[in-house]
Formats: structure tokens, C-alpha cells, sequence
């Protein structure tokens, strides 16, 4: 700290060359992100689960529905307040061409631009409703779905009402349906 601190004074034309590098990529990084919020599309980076989330509304979103958004809406919506978890499902493989390099992050997100465009709509409508959200990503699998519900305890499912049966696995107390503008949604309710 003192040594930093005494370069600040001793070098003040690498001081003005670092502020200034810094400020720039800060400008850069902010124009960016504004860019992205005004087109509806802000990047996300994806949570965990990391535990029980009493009240809160799972909405699942997968890469083959064309009723994501309705599922969105109908979430935020609904929530009242509580977390809004948003889980994508995709059913796709995920592209592996070469092998990983030393280092190398491998995460079908990153490369799920479909996955991003969602979660950044979502992420866009639950900042305007100020509501607390999760997103988890998860690839397409045996119970995925039932998993991240155990671990999460919400209320509500809310899901597209044409893959609904698709979750069987999880036991909910009651299904009601509600229409949208953008499509039929499902309400999987369960009382813990």
C-alpha cells in the first residue's frame, strides 16, 4: 500500500495514462450495458441453486417453446413480491467441436445465445417490477426440472401449458391455466 501510494506522487504521467485507460474502459463498458438495456436484452450471468426459496415462482423456460415470453410475463406477474427463479432447459447438444485448451471455461451457456436473449428479457421486465430473480441454466435431462424444484420449494410453477405434461415428475397440489396474449401458460401449485 505505501509502495502504490508513493508511485502516485513519484510517476504522476503513468498515474494520469492508468486513470485514463481505466476511465475509458469504464465508459465503454457502461455505454455498452445502456445499449443492451435499451433494446430489452441486458446480459445476465447465471446463479446457482443455492437453496429454499419459500413464496417464490419457478419459471421454466425451454429452447424448443415458442411461449417463453407468456412464461416470463405471467412469472413477474405473479410474483408478489417473492424470488422469481428462471430455469432454461435446453434440449439441445451443446457444441463440442475441439477439446477444451488448459484453463478453458466450458459452460454451454456462454455459447446458448437463444438461453441469453431470454434471461436478458427477463431480467429487463423483473428490474421494472423490482423483483428478486435467479437464473439457473440447466441441459436437458431426466428430471432437471423436478431437481431444481425440490431444491427451490416454490409455490408456483409456471410453465407453458403445451409441455406441461412433460413435467410429470413433479407432484404439484393443483394445475390451473391462464390464458395470455402471448399463449397458454400453466400454474403448477404446490403448498409445502
Amino acid at each position: 500500500m505505501i509502495a502504490w501510494s508513493t508511485n502516485l506522487v513519484a510517476k504522476p504521467l503513468a498515474t494520469a495514462f492508468g486513470g485514463t485507460v481505466a476511465g475509458v474502459g469504464m465508459l465503454v463498458a457502461y455505454i455498452n450495458y445502456m445499449g443492451h438495456k435499451r433494446r430489452g436484452r441486458i446480459p445476465v450471468m447465471i446463479t446457482g441453486v443455492e437453496g429454499r426459496l419459500p413464496g417464490s415462482v419457478l419459471a421454466v423456460l425451454t429452447s424448443s417453446n415458442g411461449h417463453n415470453d407468456a412464461v416470463i410475463r405471467t412469472a413477474i406477474n405473479n410474483a408478489e413480491g417473492h424470488p422469481v427463479v428462471f430455469l432454461y432447459v435446453n434440449d439441445k447438444k451443446p457444441q463440442t467441436s475441439r477439446p477444451p485448451s488448459m484453463f478453458e471455461v466450458v459452460d454451454p451457456y456462454l455459447d446458448d445465445m437463444q438461453a441469453k436473449e431470454y434471461f436478458g428479457r427477463a431480467e429487463s421486465l423483473a428490474q421494472k417490477a423490482k423483483i428478486p430473480r435467479r437464473f439457473v441454466y440447466r441441459q436437458q435431462a431426466p428430471g432437471a426440472v423436478s431437481r431444481v424444484w425440490q431444491a427451490v420449494h416454490p409455490r408456483d410453477i409456471v410453465v407453458a401449458a403445451n409441455i406441461a405434461p412433460e413435467f410429470e415428475d413433479v407432484n404439484p397440489d393443483r394445475i390451473r391455466y391462464e390464458l395470455t396474449s402471448s399463449g397458454k401458460v400453466a400454474h403448477m401449485l404446490k403448498h409445502w
